[in-house]
């Protein structure tokens, strides 16, 4: 007598078809990923019945029937376990179990490792490849004696890299669609912006203020008897800072090109950037073409086409979009990777706001010009300096900043409107406090403000002490 199969052994549910469809989903699903079956709701059903919790199922969120597939299996499931089918079934080993997912990273183009706060993967932020493209100078030891009697200022910078090509993210090769990053701190290193005295970029705002800063540092440090020399050594701001530049854009798109997802997903995605909420305006994109549209690539990158907002703004969307979890399942790769692929080796893993890593001379008096990075198209002069370990800018900047930072305690923060007074007490501010509680602004981060946009007295004189002590900080003393 032959053994009885799983089909003979399933309790009987009225229509016999329904039954047969169901066995051969559950076999297909051993075989391949639940998403691609030709029937889920029948292979949820039967599942559920016999006990297999709708999450353990292996349907992602983005299954064009997610929410069907959750109607059918949740009741399915609980019918099940109240029954007793699938007690009895797991007795007999014959209960299904958890859905096969897609292929190992080794054996597909691929793959989205989960990856939480919680129960992180190690993998994750590991899986690129890049090679870096000539035309940058190397790394070189600061000065001090060329500093003596100059002074040092500071501005936000993102950890992008600057001329190195990606290649390969998540085991997913880019081939014709590798992308190179545009800089970051490695800016003052490109060989050409040395060579036209180029020392970075902003947009032309941004750039004039910069500029105009460091003319009046000049102006303090010779009323002081100094050199009138100017170093500027930006400081990192924390990850997703770069988001407002071209390269995480440019690497997205071509993970796009490189994966070619499913046209619903990007219009999904497409959907969620014009609605979204910019700068307290809700759907401010609504008029974005959308990620199916070959103009997409051009608005993202240039703003063509736009009716509102700026370029940068709507990539920080895209980015904000393009680097949750629902739509790292479709492309079946992890942001992270693409992250680090793309940031600066020698500050992405130091503490936020980290300053002088990177050094270059200002020359305001030569005036800003138009330049050639995408993003940041107007170019502040200056010529690269050298580099140093770097620190935190509260320690580099620090008699300065210990000056400014009790001028920015308890300022309004984005609890004052609704304090109680006795938020208003407790919360309050004093010299060596940790901040915390909303009621008021951090001073810490009001201060960096400070020091990154006010026009006077926020540049560090660096006489003999300063020199030293600088020394000691970065460790070369």
């Amino acid at each position: 007598m032959a053994l009885l199969d799983d089909e003979e052994l399933l309790p009987f549910f009225g229509n016999p078809n329904v039954q047969r469809q169901g066995a051969r989903a559950r076999a297909l699903a051993v075989k391949r990923d639940v998403n691609t079956l030709p029937d889920p709701r029948t292979y949820a059903a039967i599942s559920g019945l016999l006990g297999q919790a709708p999450d353990e199922m292996g349907f992602s969120v983005l299954n064009p029937d997610y929410e069907g597939i959750q109607r059918v299996a949740r009741p399915a499931f609980a019918a099940g376990t109240a029954l007793g089918i699938a007690p009895m079934m797991r007795g007999m080993n014959l209960a299904p179990r958890r859905a096969a997912p897609a292929a190992s990273a080794e054996s597909q183009l691929g793959a989205f490792l989960m990856d939480t706060p919680k129960k992180p993967n190690p993998l994750v932020g590991t899986r690129y490849q890049t090679n870096q493209l000539p035309g940058i100078a190397p790394r070189r030891d600061v000065n001090y004696d060329e500093m003596l009697g100059g002074s040092i200022m500071t501005y936000p910078t993102d950890m992008l890299s600057r001329n190195v090509q990606v290649t390969n993210v998540s085991d997913i090769p880019l081939g014709a669609n590798a992308f190179t990053t545009p800089g970051g701190l490695m800016y003052m290193r490109d060989l050409e912006n040395i060579k036209n005295l180029v020392g970075y970029a902003s947009n032309p705002s941004a750039a004039t203020a910069q500029n105009n800063r460091a003319l009046q540092a000049i102006k303090e440090n010779r009323d002081r008897g100094g050199t009138g020399r100017i170093f500027m050594a930006p400081h990192t701001m924390p990850r997703s800072g770069e988001n407002f530049s071209t390269g995480p854009t440019e690497g997205l798109l071509a993970m796009i090109d490189a994966t070619n997802p499913s046209p619903k997903l990007l219009e999904m995605i497409s959907d969620q950037m014009r609605s979204a909420t910019v700068k307290k305006v809700k759907g401010k994109y609504k008029d974005f073409v959308g990620l199916n549209d070959p103009a997409a690539r051009l608005q993202l990158l240039t703003g063509e086409g736009l009716s509102a907002g700026s370029a940068g703004d709507l990539r920080k969307i895209f980015v904000d979009k393009m680097s949750n979890v629902a739509t790292e399942r479709g492309l079946d790769f992890n942001y992270k990777d693409l992250q680090n692929s793309m940031l600066d080796p020698n500050v992405m893993n130091r503490p936020s706001f980290w300053m002088g890593d990177s050094i270059y001379e200002a020359l305001p008096q030569l005036g800003t010009r138009p330049g050639s990075h995408a993003a940041y198209g107007m170019d502040m002069p200056g010529v690269f300096f050298g580099n140093t370990r770097g620190a935190p800018i509260s320690e580099v900047m620090q008699p300065v900043y210990n000056k400014i930072l009790p001028t920015q305690m308890n300022k309004p923060g984005s609890g004052t409107k609704n304090a109680t007074m006795q938020d208003l007490f407790t919360q309050l501010q004093m010299p060596g406090d940790i901040p915390s509680g909303n009621v008021y602004a951090d001073p810490n981060q009001l201060t960096r403000g400070k020091l990154s946009t006010a026009g006077e007295g926020i540049s560090m004189f660096m006489d003999e002490a300063q020199i030293k002590r600088l020394k000691r900080l970065f460790g070369q003393e």
